[in-house]
């Protein structure tokens, strides 16, 4: 059985229990209760059930000129500079899709609005190259920390100038993603499924855990230090691919330090009193609650995470919240506040909504 709670809009397009749905309305109660259940998706199966509907032939195919017009006219409403940030395949990937969607005679469904560009972007960017298939990068671009959840619910948070590309669905034995940058994980477990972090040279693996990862493009060493979990570290060749002596791995445990020299390989460890490499809310923060007010518990996601939770103050006058919350990426912190309050949450990228009928 598909797992739907980590779907991408591009999965949700293939899937044909979902395309039955959408054309024929089939196990209607089904998805009403999944919708329900799972509020972080709602935003992906608009997206895919308004490129259904629009496929499938209900706005009227465009001239070749219109097309060649409205390309231009979207091309131009995207700022320069976002283009230039794109890879070079990525940016005429998005000119291309551009031309493809308008020609299925989607654009309009698809450009109504302004915010609909962005739409095409998401949309577009698991378009990789002939190598990295399905690949999604993202780059903070701005000066505070952005939040990202990979496909299967884990918690990157990255730093400025940071940027991290992943599939938009990870393989079926393994989760892989690659980092430039300096950026810390909450990585959600799954033994049977490593993950595995590849940044320069080094390549981190693990199947749970917490971590922090310095990989500036400018710097010579690259350097991880391990909060919760145990960490396996180990060396790249040239290529990328294959590794260097893969008997000689290092593991680290919780409060354990590795600084890689990308030239050299060579790997020294060291103990640290507290996990801090990045200097980040999330390193030092240990989620310890005993009677605490909701909304203070909301305040230090907030600034953990960089994430905005918009909630009905009256709502949680007298909410509290006695718990220790561990290594969980956000969502499962999400997942457990709200079910020890009986509350709901919808999130739509970095924005989250809470509901709650309050407590006793």
């Amino acid at each position: 059985m598909n797992n739907y709670s980590y779907f991408q809009v591009k999965d949700w397009l293939d899937d044909p229990a979902f395309q039955r749905w959408v054309y024929h309305g089939e196990q209607d109660a089904f998805w009403k209760e999944f919708i329900q259940d799972n509020p972080g998706q709602l935003s992906n199966i608009e997206q895919a059930r308004e490129l259904l509907l629009a496929v499938r032939g209900e706005l009227d195919a465009l001239p070749d000129s219109e097309v060649k017009a409205r390309v231009s006219e979207i091309l131009n409403a995207i700022p320069e500079e976002k283009l230039r940030a794109l890879p070079w395949w990525r940016s005429n990937w998005l000119k291309i899709a551009a031309v493809l969607l308008l020609t299925l005679g989607i654009a309009t469904a698809l450009f109504r609005e302004k915010e609909n560009l962005q739409n095409l972007q998401s949309l577009v960017a698991g378009l990789g190259d002939g190598d990295q298939p399905g690949q999604l990068e993202i780059h903070n671009e701005t000066n505070a920390i952005q939040l990202v959840t990979l496909p299967d619910g884990s918690s990157v948070i990255l730093k400025k100038h940071a940027r991290i590309s992943y599939p938009a669905a990870f393989a079926a034995d393994r989760r892989e993603v690659r980092l430039r940058g300096e950026a810390f994980f909450e990585v959600v477990k799954n033994p049977e499924k490593p993950f595995l972090v590849y940044a320069g040279s080094m390549v981190t693996k693990v199947k749970g855990t917490s971590f922090s990862i310095k990989a500036n493009d400018d710097e010579e060493d690259v350097q991880l230090v391990v909060k919760t979990g145990v960490v396996e570290v180990s060396a790249l060749e040239e290529d990328g691919k294959s590794e260097v002596n893969a008997g000689k791995k290092l593991i680290l445990k919780p409060n354990e330090q590795v600084t890689f020299n990308r030239k050299s390989l060579n790997m020294v460890t060291k103990t640290v009193q507290k996990p801090v490499l990045l200097n980040l809310p999330a390193e030092s923060q240990n989620f310890e609650f005993k009677r605490t007010p909701l909304a203070e518990v909301f305040a230090e996601l907030e600034t953990t995470y960089g994430i905005r939770i918009q909630f009905d103050a009256r709502a949680i006058a007298h909410c509290t919240l006695t718990a220790r919350l561990g290594d969980e990426p956000v969502h499962e912190k999400l997942d457990l506040i709200c079910t020890v309050v009986n509350a709901r949450y919808q999130a739509q990228g970095n924005e989250v909504v809470v509901a709650s009928e309050g407590c006793e």
